[in-house]
């Protein structure tokens, strides 16, 4: 009888050790904050020039939508919302100005590619505005659409010489706030490949 008892100790202690085993090795399921970052720097056409210029990357501009560090999603066409545990490390427009930069650095068709805190002469402006940074969940799977307008400006007649809006739709690998970052950081790549051609073909 004692020995019985032994063994049903036994095992209902051995069972105890496992269900808490188990509670310890399991994943613990959390909604954790995060940030993200936009930081693709993509491979472009290298182009010497015989007389290279100088550009000056200015600051791009947001409308208001995309002038913050929130990242913004859509369920059906007009409508904006943002993710609550999910945000950019910086407003998107602040993340693409030194990614430009080291595009246009790469093509090195520039003597050199500046920023507004250059002092120094300069041939032509780069100026920009995001149009549009958001995840589409209309569709599955969901869609990330980039849109960004460029304006190049000679700086020696101060007249506009090239404008073009760039507008691209990546699909996410899953429907997370992630998948969107890694579709955003896609479509930035295509994006500034994109940028770097016009800016070559117009200076």
């Amino acid at each position: 009888m004692r020995h019985n008892l032994k063994i049903g100790l036994g095992f209902f202690s051995m069972c105890i050790l496992l269900l808490s085993s188990c509670s310890v090795f399991s994943p613990v399921k959390t909604e954790n904050e995060s940030t993200y970052e936009l930081n693709t720097v993509p491979l472009v056409p290298t182009k010497k020039s015989h007389h290279p210029k100088t550009i000056l990357v200015m600051q791009p501009e947001a409308t208001p939508t995309y002038n913050s560090s929130q990242m913004i999603y859509a369920v059906k066409p007009y409508q904006t919302n943002y993710f609550a545990k999910s945000t950019w490390d910086t407003a998107p427009a602040y993340m693409l100005q030194p990614l430009i930069i080291q595009t246009l650095q790469n093509t090195h068709h520039y003597r050199a590619v500046v920023s507004p805190s250059f002092i120094g002469n300069y041939e032509y402006v780069l100026n920009t505005q995001l149009l549009e940074l958001q995840q589409d969940f209309s569709c599955k799977p969901s869609v990330v659409h980039l849109t960004l307008r460029a304006q190049l400006t000679r700086v020696s007649t101060n007249k506009v010489i090239a404008t073009k809006q760039f507008s691209i739709t990546k699909r996410t690998p899953e429907n997370t706030p992630y998948g969107g970052v890694i579709a955003a950081n896609q479509a930035t790549g295509i994006l500034l490949q994109e940028l770097a051609r016009f800016c070559l073909k117009a200076t």
